[in-house]
């Protein structure tokens, strides 16, 4: 088995405190020069390549040690606070959907939002100028609304999953970019598929699957390149199953699949700031 190389640096940079973070998780690896005299860290085992590149990407961050000092008092509750202080937007963000599914139980306000655009539809679904008549909230806002417990749990734990991830190695403008266009294009599909009456934050989460996806190679996200074909093969047979027994799933295909094209363009355009050559 060959080698992976997972870190290129000049001669001067102490690599030390990532060296003694693999040491202590019994990872092998080794330092050694290339032709050019700069050091580079080499992984024997595959299985290793995406945890270690989230630790070379806190090293860079200055947070590899802060990170190791933390394990310990997570048990007392300051590990999610943690979570929450390196991930605001992502939080804020979970928290507003839970917020919205509360409301739901407590007002109908909500219900005039699944009848947006109903008299256009499908008559004048292939009309660009339907679309901005809607406007732009009245088409975003069916990703607030979660029609049972387990579909906001669902939701809401992808969200935390890939959301806090996105939000620290791409930074909150990528996340908050994701969030408008992923919801937005993911509905507006959505509605020009199937017309009005829909809900979910599905196309967004199906979005940050697609950037996640597209930029593993260039981004060291703790995930194993199998999530996303994984998660589009489950897409798949959902679409399979309605188109055999409509209805069955009661999935919005549209808003999955308007969110997944979406973010896994928004993901090949989108500049890394992560440099595997170099520190």
């Amino acid at each position: 088995m060959e080698p992976i190389i997972v870190l290129v640096a000049k001669p001067s940079t102490d690599l030390s405190p990532i060296t003694r973070k693999l040491w202590s998780q019994r990872i092998p690896h080794r330092v050694v020069a290339n032709q050019q005299g700069e050091q580079c860290l080499l992984l024997g085992d595959p299985a290793d390549e995406y945890k270690v590149r989230e630790w070379i990407q806190l090293w860079r961050d200055d947070e590899l040690d802060q990170a190791s000092m933390n394990i310990a008092p997570r048990k007392h509750g300051w590990g999610f606070a943690l979570a929450i202080s390196k991930a605001p937007v992502s939080a804020v963000s979970l928290l507003i959907l839970i917020l919205a599914f509360a409301w739901m139980h407590f007002s109908n306000d909500w219900q005039a939002w699944l009848v947006s655009g109903k008299n256009l539809w499908p008559s004048q679904s292939l009309n660009l100028q339907t679309y901005l008549d809607i406007g732009l909230w009245e088409m975003y806002r069916p990703v607030l609304l979660h029609f049972s417990f387990m579909h906001i749990i669902f939701n809401g734990l992808w969200w935390w999953i890939l959301a806090p991830q996105i939000e620290r190695l791409d930074g909150v403008k990528a996340l908050l970019l994701l969030i408008f266009l992923c919801g937005l294009l993911g509905n507006a599909v959505q509605w020009w598929y199937a017309g009005p009456a829909f809900g979910g934050a599905s196309g967004i989460t199906m979005g940050m699957l697609g950037w996640v996806g597209i930029r593993l190679k260039r981004v060291p996200y703790p995930f194993p390149p199998m999530l996303l074909p994984v998660m589009v093969g489950i897409m798949l047979i959902t679409i399979f199953a309605d188109v055999v027994i409509p209805g069955i799933t009661g999935t919005a295909h549209g808003a999955h699949i308007g969110g997944l094209v979406t973010g896994l363009l928004l993901g090949l355009l989108w500049p890394s700031k992560y440099k595997p050559a170099g520190n």
